[in-house]
């Protein structure tokens, strides 16, 4: 777990040390003409997320999307995986500012149950342009629709594109109203666009218990995932494949993860 961490804390910290090494270079034009303004939009530009991790650059202004994800983990000595998805909204009602509303359905043995979530993401410097950017996000996730108390989530998010190189770095730090727990997490995520239209990489996070007396599954202060990504998108529409070994609801040992999502954007 410590490896994983360190893994991830450095890739974290090795972001912003591209970034400013970006922002002293001449800001590249995508087209290899003078004076570009930035990739044109698609929906790989103007989905912020496909699995976990979030894009600093957020979606151009006047953009709506939604998306649709399911997810299937469970271990390799069982047969009886879990499932569950949702539904993931999101638009830019002024440049900078992209707003998320989640609603997720998780199975876990006999508590199944929808939980809503509300997040605002603000980009404080950077762009397409420049190839780099740094942005804020609070997010509210409540335990359930008719249950207002819940976790509150504060995160600093990086990112870094270049010649269809694409780096993504988020820390998140996030607190329980009644419980007085906390966790923070790391997630990167990285990809190239080996094709007009095809993203390959991967993505990882892990999570650890800050405080707190309560325990994930197998009596775990934390856990973790990893595993590659593949991204395909045509116009608005995209489609996203994310999977690999967790540990994340596992009882004992290392399992796995599979997360599909489908949608598409309007910009």
């Amino acid at each position: 777990m410590r490896y994983s961490v360190l893994v991830l804390g450095s890739f974290l910290l090795g972001v912003p040390l591209s970034m400013g090494s970006a922002a002293a270079q001449e800001r590249d034009a995508p087209s290899g003409e003078p004076g570009s303004q930035g990739p044109l939009p698609s929906a790989a530009t103007e989905t912020p997320a496909v699995a976990y991790a979030h894009s600093a650059f957020g979606v151009s202004a006047g953009t709506v999307g939604a998306a649709g994800y399911g997810e299937s983990r469970g271990e390799f000595r069982s047969s009886t995986p879990n499932f569950g998805g949702g539904l993931r909204i999101w638009i830019s009602p002024l440049d900078r500012l992209t707003l998320f509303a989640d609603a997720e359905r998780r199975d876990e043995g006999s508590n199944r149950r929808f939980a809503p979530s509300a997040s605002a993401q603000l980009r404080i410097v950077g762009d397409r342009k420049v190839g780099w950017a740094l942005s804020a996000l609070a997010r509210y996730k409540a335990e359930g629709f008719a249950e207002l108390g819940g976790e509150v989530e504060f995160a600093v998010l990086g990112s870094y594109a270049r010649r269809g190189l694409h780096l993504d770095g988020n820390v998140i730090v996030g607190a329980g109203f009644e419980e007085g727990e906390s966790d923070g997490e790391l997630l990167a995520r990285a990809g190239y666009d080996v094709l007009p239209f095809l993203r390959i990489g991967g993505e990882g996070r892990a999570r650890q218990r800050l405080s707190g007396d309560a325990s994930l599954p197998g009596g775990r202060s934390w856990d973790a995932y990893a595993g590659p990504q593949v991204l395909g998108y045509s116009g608005a529409f995209f489609g996203a494949l994310t999977a690999g070994p967790s540990t994340v609801g596992i009882q004992g040992g290392l399992g796995w993860l599979a997360l599909l999502t489908v949608g598409g954007a309007a910009f």
